[in-house]
């Protein structure tokens, strides 16, 4: 009985791969933007198992062109799993992304680099020009609607800089990203030129919190401990703090 039980298994795995070598991309494309609000694919080609897209956009945010190749060792786990490269020049990168038998769709092993005007304007009330290379690195990255779900990863600001509405230089910084309480949370472990410490926090409704100290060094110029002075609050011992919340 057990040995029929292993070829039903793997006549069923059979016939899963060779449906998804064969199936259309433009088919999987459709089924992917009526389950996902906001996501837009341009340029279809290639299957299931293998393709690509020379444009996708989510929540207005052009990614450019996206390749995908068919991970088969993820049906062992019972996981329908993707790798998915993005091709863009302002933001390359890769992650694997997949769906398990109840549903639930996740993100695993993402690794993006962009340039942090793309990232940052896009959700900014005010236009800022910055310089330097984003990095997002996350193990897991599957929030969810509500952002109950699982989140470890960083963002890393290399060589970061605001040209624009003020000039500010930061050097390098880095943000460790969890999912707390409903909330997205980024603790600063690397604080730059600025020695920044402290949370930002993000609600599913894009309700935000910003709590900081800041430190500076003895490079820092005059004309950025002038702007601190006029938006932050000096503390006793030279530090400011930054404390701020709104909605985006």
């Amino acid at each position: 009985m057990t040995r029929v039980w292993r070829l039903v298994a793997l006549g069923v795995g059979a016939y899963l791969l060779v449906l998804v070598t064969t199936f259309p991309a433009e088919r999987v494309s459709t089924m992917l933007q009526d389950q996902i609000a906001d996501l837009s694919l341009h340029g279809v080609s290639g299957s299931a198992f293998s393709g690509q897209a020379a444009q996708v956009v989510y929540q207005g945010l052009d990614l450019g062109s996206v390749q995908w190749r068919f991970r088969p060792l993820a049906l062992l786990l019972g996981h329908l799993e993707y790798r998915l490269e993005l091709m863009h020049p302002d933001n390359h990168g890769q992650l694997h992304a997949g769906k398990t038998l109840t549903g639930r769709t996740y993100i695993h092993d993402m690794d993006i680099q962009l340039l942090p005007d793309r990232l940052i304007n896009h959700y900014s009330p005010v236009s800022v020009d910055t310089s330097g290379t984003l990095r997002l690195v996350f193990a897991t990255f599957n929030p969810g609607a509500d952002y109950s779900g699982a989140v470890e990863g960083r963002i890393e600001w290399q060589d970061a800089v605001i040209l624009a509405p003020m000039s500010l230089v930061l050097g390098q910084l880095q943000l460790d990203v969890v999912t707390d309480n409903g909330e997205l949370v980024g603790h600063f472990t690397n604080g730059g030129d600025l020695g920044v410490s402290g949370d930002l926090a993000l609600s599913p409704v894009y309700a935000y919190r910003v709590n900081l100290l800041l430190r500076p060094g003895n490079n820092v110029s005059p004309d950025t401990l002038n702007m601190l002075e006029q938006s932050a609050q000096r503390q006793p011992d030279g530090d400011y703090r930054i404390d701020l919340s709104g909605q985006l």
